[in-house]
């Protein structure tokens, strides 16, 4: 599999992606270049026929790779040394000389990205927004809001199913509008019941999916929406500087789970055109697709993971919106410190007060 990377022409180090800026730097002759001159400079990595499949692997490569724990190792074209990454990584670091590693191949084929949104948040930008969202939680591990732990926040291209779809959806419902009124004694209530009936052509635009599995959905779906204004056509140097992963859910699986996000806003939206009654109960509701497309897109997504009595506890922010999100540890040393605290300052208060002598 061929390894690629975008060296600055000025002083050949490795070229990144500046969020900030929207051009690509160099972090050492301080040269900045444009997209268009990067794929002027680059005419032979932007050209790549990505759209070739990797060559099938014999009955011994996959008992190679399956016994190494599906990871495989790829020299680094800067400096040679070997760049080892799993069987899902399509964009990495050489861990000697740090310069950013496009693993061409994951790419290619089925695999090969429509569009990509780049990053437009910093790593500056990412960090400080990490110790405001952790800022008051005291009861958190010392490990977990630490330095060294902060700067572990990595920027991440996650793949991504968007699909689109016009559909038409049918709903039937029982609306019932009750009065109640007494004379005397007597509390009296009237029901009236309604069939009603709502149908609507709707058109659903890019209902995004993650399409890894290591990432849990609710935990990406916690940082949406992307702004799709954001969205270019796939190119290589989007991914320099960054990591970058290729979707090891299927289109097919991604659809089931859009589909359940379309039918529910489908429904609710035509549950919101039902007004005037006092309860409505939807008795049937049906979802017919005139027309679906997908689209096979990367989404940044800065990530930072912990790991605490054995388990993780993942922080993510939306790369484009700052959308936050995360899964807080709580330390139980700090909790029952905490808790002993509050129970001596309870015990001590109530020793006090009754303690206090009235004299008349």
């Amino acid at each position: 599999m061929k390894t690629v990377t975008y060296q600055c022409p000025n002083c050949y180090a490795a070229l990144e992606y500046d969020n900030a800026s929207g051009e690509f730097a160099c972090k050492y002759c301080g040269g900045t270049f444009s997209e268009e001159q990067i794929h002027s400079l680059f005419k032979e990595n932007e050209e790549m026929p990505l759209d070739i499949d990797e060559p099938e692997l014999n009955e011994q490569q996959k008992e190679d790779e399956e016994f190494s724990g599906q990871s495989a190792l790829y020299s680094c074209p800067n400096c040679g040394a070997g760049v080892i990454c799993d069987s899902l990584t399509a964009s990495t670091r050489c861990h000697f000389c740090h310069t950013p590693v496009i693993l061409t191949g994951r790419l290619s084929g089925e695999y090969k990205p429509d569009m990509i949104i780049p990053f437009c948040t910093t790593r500056e930008l990412a960090e400080s927004s990490f110790r405001e969202y952790i800022k008051g939680k005291f009861l958190l591990p010392k490990g977990f809001r630490s330095e060294a732990q902060i700067r572990n926040i990595a920027p991440l291209y996650v793949p991504y199913w968007l699909k689109s779809a016009l559909t038409t959806a049918h709903l039937v419902a029982e609306g019932r509008i009750i009065r109640t009124w007494r004379s005397g004694d007597t509390r009296y209530t009237n029901t009236k019941v309604f069939n009603v009936r709502r149908s609507a052509e709707m058109a659903f635009v890019r209902v995004p999916c993650d399409g890894s599995k290591r990432i849990d959905d609710s935990l990406m779906e916690s940082i949406e929406p992307f702004n799709y204004d954001g969205l270019k056509p796939f190119s290589m140097s989007y991914l320099s500087g960054c990591a970058a992963e290729k979707y090891d859910v299927a289109k097919e699986e991604a659809g089931q789970r859009i589909g359940q996000r379309i039918r529910a806003g489908a429904e609710e939206e035509l549950k919101k055109s039902i007004m005037g009654y006092s309860s409505v109960d939807v008795l049937n509701f049906a979802l017919n697709y005139e027309k679906q497309q997908y689209i096979y897109a990367l989404m940044p997504v800065w990530f930072l993971n912990y790991t605490y009595g054995g388990k993780d506890y993942p922080f993510v922010m939306n790369g484009q919106t700052g959308q936050m999100f995360g899964i807080l540890p709580i330390s139980k040393l700090r909790a029952f410190l905490f808790g002993a605290g509050i129970f001596l300052l309870a015990t001590a208060a109530a020793a006090l007060i009754g303690g206090v002598c009235v004299v008349l």
